[in-house]
């Protein structure tokens, strides 16, 4: 049957019309049953607004058995304030005393030899073969307090374990073990951010500072293959009780620090941005009383770090808010029996 001209524009037009008015019915079915919590037939959108985090670190970051971690106060402002905070990474717990390599505090100690990845031998129960980072202490150094020494010292436990616990932070790691793994674990576990703090036991050895920059931006390089719209924050170094008696660390120390400064700027872009954190100058990192041994945060400096770290998120990145101030005082220091 032939259509008249006439009818046949009518006819065109009310087909189009009712298209366009199922498309549209189709659109609204397809919000609601994503609203439902249905099946979605089309990719999300990437995420907006950053809500996984990853820390990543050595052992100030890790921290030991008996310890809160930083991560610990940081995950605690921050829960209240970001909807769907996640922490994410490849491991969830402290350290035993059995991983625990005692950092120099004098020029004349013998620096443990860093000779392979601790995440070689590492499990997920704390223990770690003497390989992972150079020998295991066999006696307790009568000068160190150690962490959870109330308890027992073999087991891998927080003294307050209500928090996401999941890290990329290992006792003893470098940054140059660091940046031969972070593509793979940004990769699997896609973080929006990821914080880290790496570099002080690659100074422990005689390293130049051409070293040091190639081991950095080949971390961030290596992060962004992982994800290149990742957001990064890099902290400093802390100091440490080694810097006051060897000059040569020392040195070392405060050119790195100035490189982490200079390649966060240089490396910063639009889609991945990077900022550099000066933990020890914002919060006045003091080693004597934030530390319990010369390098390892005690409790207040564990809060110091973490509070640096919320002001470094929610300025780059509008995540969370900043710390508030003045910092509240830690109710027992790491290393300390409770009771």
């Amino acid at each position: 049957m032939t259509i008249p001209r006439r009818r046949r524009t009518g006819f065109l037009a009310f087909t189009g019309a009712l298209v366009l008015v199922l498309v549209a019915a189709g659109s609204v079915y397809w919000t609601a049953v994503r609203a439902d919590g249905g099946p979605e037939t089309e990719a999300e959108a990437p995420v907006s607004e950053p809500r996984r985090v990853m820390l990543a670190g050595d052992s100030m970051t890790q921290g030991a058995n008996g310890d809160r971690t930083w991560r610990y106060h940081l995950w605690t402002h921050l829960f209240p304030r970001v909807e769907g905070l996640d922490f994410v990474g490849p491991y969830t717990d402290p350290a035993t005393r059995n991983m625990i390599l005692p950092v120099p505090t004098t020029g004349d100690e013998e620096v443990p030899s860093p000779s392979r990845d601790p995440a070689e031998d590492y499990r997920e129960d704390g223990a770690a073969g003497p390989s992972a980072g150079g020998p295991v202490p066999t006696g307790e150094p009568e000068d160190v307090v150690w962490p959870g020494a109330g308890g027992d010292p073999d087991t891998a436990e927080y003294r307050d374990p209500d928090f996401d616990q999941q890290h990329n932070a290992l006792w003893g790691r470098t940054l140059r073990d660091a940046a031969a793994s972070i593509q793979e674990e940004v990769r699997v576990h896609e973080p929006d951010v990821l914080c880290a703090m790496l570099g002080v036991n690659d100074l422990l050895w005689p390293v130049s500072m051409d070293e040091m920059e190639y081991r950095l931006r080949g971390y961030v390089e290596s992060a962004r293959k992982g994800d290149p719209n990742l957001r990064v924050v890099l902290a400093e170094a802390l100091p440490i009780a080694l810097a006051d008696s060897d000059e040569g660390f020392g040195l070392r120390l405060y050119a790195y620090n100035m490189l982490v400064r200079e390649v966060a700027a240089d490396m910063s872009t639009e889609e991945s941005p990077v900022t550099s954190l000066d933990i020890a100058g914002k919060e006045g990192w003091d080693v004597s009383g934030d530390t319990y041994d010369g390098t390892h945060p005690n409790a207040g400096g564990e809060v110091k770090i973490a509070a640096a770290f919320a002001d470094a998120l929610a300025d780059a990145y509008g995540f969370g808010e900043a710390y508030p101030r003045p910092l509240p005082l830690p109710s027992a220091p790491a290393g300390a029996t409770e009771g």
